[in-house]
Parts: C-alpha cells; structure tokens; sequence
C-alpha cells in the first residue's frame, strides 16, 4: 500500500512539473525555440550519423552464429592481403577440417544468359560447395550444392536468385530440372534461393567455382578468389589463423617459388566488411558528438541566461518555502522537456538527413546494409535526449535553486553575478574551441580533396566512355577468334559519326585491377620469391594511349602485327626510372619466370615509355608504376584470361548514344552478346573520390553547424551581457564615456573570449589533425594555411557577433537608464 502511495505521488509530483515546465517555456518563446533549434540540429545529427553506423557496424550479419563466420585471404610480401590462390584454397580445406566446419570458396563474375528472350548479363558467384551450409541458409525451393557438384568435371548446376527466378521465369517452379545457358555453357536449375538473401552484394546466381578448377590451376594465379569459413564450436578466430598459418607454411616449403612469404589473414565477416571506413565513422561520430556538446553549452548558457533574469521570481519562491530540490526538479523537468522536443524535431531532421545524404554514400556502405531509422535508433534518440536535457540543465538549476536572498531583499536589480558571467564566459570559449577544432579538421580534409582531385591523371578524361563485353568460350575457344572479333568491332565502331578513337582493353585505369610482379631486367639477378617491383598492367590493343589522351613519352606504341613470337612493353617513366635509372630502356628486355610462362615469352622488349597513368584515387593503390602489354599477344598465350574485356572509346557525343550504336554493332556480329557497364570516365574517376567526398562532406557540415552555435552562444552572452550592464553603461556615459569606448568595451570582451577559445581550439585541432592523417593526402596534420585561415575566420565572425551587441549599447540613452533603475 505504502509503494502504491509512493507511485502514486511520484506520478503526482512528475505530472506537476510538466505543467510548470510547460507553462514556464510557453512564457519564453524565443528562449525556447531557439534551445529546441540547436538541439534539434545536433541530436538530429547525432541520429542521422548513428543510423548510419548501427546499420554497417554494429547490425549483425542476417545468417545463424554470423560471430562464428569468417573471411579468410592470403598476405603476400609484396601486397599484403591479397586474393586467394584456388590450389592452396584446396590444400586449406583438406587440411584444417578440425577447426572449420565448412571452408568454400568465393568469386564475384558474370555470365551471359542467352537462349529465351533478350541476351542479359547477369551478376554471378563461383561458390564452393559448403557455401551455403557455411551461411546457414535453405532454398525456397530444389536443393543447394553438395560437395558432388563442387568437384572438377561434375555436371554444370546453378542456384538462381528469387528475383531472377520471379523476373526471368515468372516464379514458375518447373523451372527446377530445366537447363539455361550461360556463356554458351548448358547449366541445370537446381534451386531456388530465399526472398532476399545475399551475400554481401546481390546476385542473380551461384554456380560451383570448381567447374573452372582448370582456368585456376595455376598457384601463381590469385584471382580474386575470397574464402568463407564457418569455424567449429569453441574455436577461436586466432586458433583458426594459426591453423592456416600452419598449413602455409608447408606450402612454402612444398612450392618454394610461389609460396615463399605467403600466408593468411582470418578475419570475423563483419571485421572483414567494416574494417576500411570504420575508422572515418567513428571519427564523424565524434565530431557530431563535439556539434552536440557545443549545443549542449550554448543552451545551458541560455538557461544561466535565462536564470539570472527569472533570479527574482525564484528567490521569492524560496523565501516563501519552496524546497531547494523543488525547484531544481522543476528547472531539470524544462530542460529535459527542451531536450525532448529537441530530439523528436532532429529525428524528423535525420530521417530527411539521411535522405539527402543517400546519393553521396559510398557505395560499399549502400550495399552492406539497409540504413534506416528503426526501433534501436529511436531508442538512442530518446536516451540521447534525456541525458542531453539532464546535461545542459543540471548546472543551471543546482545554481538556480541556490538564490541569494540577501543580496536580492538588499536590491532587486541583483539578478546577475559575477559567477554567472565567468561561467557563461567559460562555456563561450569551449563552443570556439571545439568549433575551431572541427573547422580545421573540415579544412584539412577539403584542401586534401583539392589535392587529390588536382592531381593529373596523366589522361584527358572528358569523353572517354567504357562498355563490357564478355564473349563465350564455347563460340570462342581460342585467343585467335577473340582477337578477331575485336578488331572488327574496333573498325565498325571507329567509322561511327562523332567517335574519335577506339580500344580494347583487358584492365584500365579507374576501371579494373591488374597487377605483375616477378619480372626483372635481362641481365640482372632474378629477384628471390615474392620480392621486387610490382606494376599496374594494362592489356591493351593499339589505339589505347590515343583514346586515353595519354602521352607517348619515347620509342613507338603498339602496332596491330606485334605478336606472341616477339613480344613487346611499353613502360610508364616511373617504372623506366626505377629499372634503369637514367639510361634509355629502347629495346632493353624484362623476363618473366619461365616456370610460368615457358619458352612462350623469349622476353618483354621494350618498345616505348608513356606518362605515368593514375590508375586510382590518389593515396589509395600503394603500386605507383605502370606497363602496357599487348591485348592480341596475352589473349593468345592466355585466352581464357581475355574472354570479358572493356571497350573504350573517345567521343564527341552522349555516352548512352554511342552504348545504343554499339549494341547495334554487336548485336549484328553476334546476337548472343549484352553489352553492360555503360560509364563513363569521369563517373569511374568520381566513384573512386566517394568515401573521401563523404568524409568531408559530413565533416564540413558537422563544422558548419558548429560554427553557427558558436556564432549564436557569443551574440547570446555578449547581447545579454549588454542588457545586464545597462545601468552600468549609462553611468559610464554619463561621466564622459564615448560611443567608442562602449563598443571597445563590448568587443573587447567578446575578443577576450574568442582569443582564449581559439588557443585552446589550436591545441585540441593538433590532436584530431593526427586521427585524421590517415584520411589526408598531400597535406600535412599542421597545415598553416588551414590552422591560420580558420582560426583568423573564426575570430572575425566572432568579433561581429560581439560588434553587433556593442552598437546596441552605444545607442543608450544615459538619462533613460538611470530613470528605469
């Protein structure tokens, strides 16, 4: 009885103080809407940013036990983590069977899906066969894959996606049996997957990665192979790696030439998907945690504010018997009601946020998850909003319930004090400081923008446009008819109106990987295993310097009768450089290891030196070299490496014109052929600067956003401050003071107070300046330039919202201030 009384008063009392709050902040409309305006800016931002985390980061993976997933690649002495070599893949799996449960193979590709309708690329995974066990996933319909089908010369079966199946087959269920074509390649359905799974990226199909067991043979091969693991009960990701290592390292001693220094990296499936942009997160978390401190000060420093005029009525409350903890109570009960009106407005503002903000997200952060505002959003919303509330408004009341009735009964003007204004002054300077801090911190990231989006690519990319197009090895089985067939694409598409030049192209810059390594100077020590330089490698036909707008530096390009026999290179001035220093490389020789490539390459001879080619987002490839092979030789060495290629084209007119004519094209030489991938260079150039736009763009919004609250708290002090010291004005100016010498007084106030939060903000910006180093480029963590130009900017803006308080107080009238006091 004695608890439900307890309840019942505390309801009570709760009830109560919601009214007075109420009633209080509808008697101060200005006071309110502008507390409820910068919270709602930085709790909304707050919201927006966690959205974005907690759907990436911190949401687990939709498969069963997603902790006991992992992605397991190799580590290389010259690359680091790279993909996986498909023989060592199969050594691991038959080797580690106590620590894993399941270990399959994983490989992004795409086929062509002919022989009903119009021809369609479509987006594939070569899977081993514990792959979906490993995800605990069920088909909706038919089977997955058993290790049977997993196994090299088994029957070609496929597993469809619920969309194609709805899309291409109209949900019909006897498609389960039937035979489709991919690539010119016969494939029986066997199942159908769930409405909505994936894995990490959407596919329309799954096929077993060991029907191209042959094309991977090769352990020197690391083609962009991953492996998905599922670890046994009780076994821990680091007994895992240590397991791998183990097998690793017999390897190594098994196949010295291709294994020295190879190992693993074993990483959790959400490590492996986060660990990139999860720093640049949490540091755009912190900064929009600092947006909500600074509007957490310049609240409560308009509840001091805001206090000290409400001085009178409280100190009356109080000598007439309202309790000390009464009237804090009531003064928290405003201030979390703020806060919550506050945090309901910035979800609103999140939610629209995240909205605007959908076309800048890299795409990697698109695909991994649905970010949405959910239940667990709103929940730290609301806990954000309360401890908020509690935050900016415990100080005020525990200084507001304190009043001092003395000094009140001894003058009733008394509503300010010395105190008060320190500690408004305080909280002044720390809204500069962390204001400046995220200004630098926005500056250095856009001056590394600049830098990065400034540097020559050593290309014009303006007009170049790149389309796909992948031929099956069943209508082309040899290197021979692949090159034929691109020739004459090449010649119908240059008589084309308004295309200006053509290419073929295995890999190109911005728009494919592909690297080499092991070749060495005829003439000097072949390097040990696993060492020596690494280059970007474009395989390409003649034409390709001409499309790319590339510079031919010295000696000739690539000429249609360069073949197999004699082959040729061209290398970038940086690679020339580094293998030969200052001597001319005309017609020198790079060899490949001849336990690869055998007596086919007698040895590279180099034909030519061209501007180095940026092949990526500036800071983002640690390989800084180049070479040109020819398209026509490695297609016939290795033609089943050359079956997909890019076509690249120069043009004066729209991109999607020339996609529509040179589907035509193809459609006329082979009507079995999709043409996908329409884009141009500078849409590839563009996605490559995404997560460092984004980065920044948050980031200067964040700034933006602080910059203004700390613009509004000095206008509220110093504006409030004038208001406070009109008595004291007008006696100054009664005595002989000048306009000027109230404004310098003013001003000189709230300089005062920009200067020390401007010190302190220097400081605090060296520390983000290190977090951020990572994320810059060409610039250093102290950049003068930033640090001096933000602080002087800062200090300006500052200065006006000081300035414009002090014009105010030179225009009182001495004789009507001292009549009101």
């Amino acid at each position: 009885m004695a608890r439900r009384w307890q309840r019942c008063w505390a309801m009570d009392s709760l009830a109560r103080d919601l009214k007075v709050a109420l009633r209080s902040l509808r008697r101060a409309p200005t006071y309110t809407v502008a507390a409820i305006v910068a919270l709602a800016v930085a709790i909304g931002a707050n919201t927006a940013l966690f959205s974005l985390i907690e759907s990436t980061l911190l949401r687990p993976y939709p498969y069963p036990d997603p902790a006991g997933i992992v992605i397991v690649q190799e580590t290389t002495r010259n690359f680091g983590e790279s993909s996986v070599s498909y023989p060592n893949y199969v050594d691991w799996r038959g080797q580690t069977g106590d620590v894993f449960a399941g270990l399959a193979a994983f490989r992004r590709d795409s086929f062509n899906l002919t022989g009903s309708g119009e021809p369609e690329r479509l987006a594939g995974r070569m899977v081993g066969g514990d792959f979906f066990d490993i995800l605990g996933a069920r088909p909706q319909i038919g089977r997955f894959f058993v290790q049977h089908d997993d196994t090299p010369g088994s029957a070609p079966t496929v597993v469809l996606s619920n969309s194609l199946w709805q899309k291409r087959f109209g949900s019909d269920p006897r498609v389960i049996g039937t035979s489709i074509t991919l690539s010119g390649r016969s494939f029986t359905v066997i199942g159908i997957a769930q409405p909505g799974f994936r894995f990490l990226v959407s596919a329309d199909l799954f096929v077993p990665i060991a029907l191209w067991a042959d094309k991977f043979k090769e352990r020197s091969d690391h083609p962009g192979i991953s492996v998905l693991g599922r670890l046994r009960r009780g076994v821990t990701v680091d007994r895992a790696h240590a397991a791998l290592d183990a097998v690793a390292e017999r390897l190594e001693k098994a196949y010295p030439v291709w294994n020295t220094g190879n190992r693993t990296s074993v990483k959790t499936l959400q490590q492996d998907q986060t660990e990139d942009f999860r720093p640049a997160l949490f540091i755009l978390w912190g900064a929009v945690g600092l947006v909500l401190l600074i509007a957490a000060a310049n609240v409560a420093n308009l509840s001091l504010a805001r206090a000290a005029a409400r001085a009178p009525e409280i100190a009356i409350r109080s000598a007439l018997g309202a309790g000390r903890w009464q009237i804090a109570r009531e003064l928290l009960t405003e201030s979390v009601v703020l806060a919550l009106a506050g945090g309901t407005c910035g979800v609103l503002l999140a939610q629209w946020g995240i909205d605007a903000l959908m076309p800048w997200l890299p795409e990697v952060l698109k695909r991994n998850a649905e970010i949405r505002i959910d239940g667990g959003v709103l929940a730290f919303s609301l806990l954000l909003s309360v401890l908020t509330g509690l935050a900016f408004g415990a100080l005020p009341a525990m200084r507001a319930s304190r009043p001092d009735l003395e000094a009140f009964l001894r003058d009733s003007t008394a509503t300010d004090s010395r105190p008060r204004r320190r500690l408004r002054g305080a909280l002044v300077v720390v809204e500069v400081a962390l204001s400046l801090m995220l200004l630098i911190g926005a500056g250095l990231l856009l001056r590394s923008f600049a830098k990065a989006t400034g540097v020559d690519p050593g290309f014009n990319p303006h007009g170049i446009v790149s389309l796909e197009i992948s031929l099956p090895p069943a209508r082309y089985p040899d290197g021979n008819s692949e090159i034929r067939f691109g020739q004459e694409l090449r010649r119908r598409l240059a008589a084309l109106p308004g295309v200006r030049s053509v290419a073929i192209a295995a890999s190109a810059p911005f728009f494919d990987d592909n690297s080499m390594s092991g070749f060495w100077v005829q003439g000097q020590p072949r390097p040990a295993p696993n060492t020596g330089i690494n280059a970007m490698r474009y395989d390409v036909t003649p034409g390709f310097l001409e499309t790319m707008g590339a510079h031919l530096l010295r000696g000739r390009d690539l000429r249609e009768d360069d073949e197999l026999k004699s082959p040729v290179v061209m290398i970038d001035d940086i690679l020339a450089h580094k293998l030969f220093g200052d001597e001319d490389p005309i017609g020198k020789r790079l060899l490949l290891p001849p336990e690869r490539v055998g007596d086919k390459f007698p040895g590279l001879e180099v034909i030519g030196v061209f501007g180095h080619l940026l092949h990526g987002a500036p800071g983002t490839n640690p390989i800084q070299q180049g070479m040109i092979m020819s398209y026509a030789e490695l297609a016939q060495f290795a033609p089943e490496w050359f079956q997909t290629f890019f076509l690249i084209a120069r043009t004066d007119g729209d991109a999607q014109t020339l996609a529509a004519a040179v589907r035509n094209q193809v459609q006329s030489m082979d009507g079995e052929l999709p043409v996908y991938n329409v884009k141009t260079m500078e849409e590839a150039m563009d996605e490559s600067f995404a997560g460092r736009r984004f980065a920044m763009l948050l980031l200067a919004l964040f700034a933006a956003a602080a910059l203004a609250l700390a613009a509004v708290g000095v206008y509220g002090v110093m504006s409030y401050g004038v208001e406070q010291r009109t008595r004291e004005i007008g006696i100054r100016m009664a005595l002989g003071a000048g306009q000027g010498d109230v404004v310098r007084m003013v001003v000189g106030g709230g300089a005062q107070l920009a200067g020390a939060g401007i010190a302190v903000g220097v400081l605090m910006a060296l520390g983000l300046s290190r977090v951020l180093s990572g994320m810059l480029y060409g610039v250093g963590a102290f950049d003068l330039v930033t640090y001096g130009g933000f602080a002087v900017a800062l200090g300006a803006i500052a200065l006006l919202a000081s300035w414009l308080p002090a014009r105010r107080a030179a225009k009182v009238d001495p004789n009507s201030a001292l009549r009101a006091e």
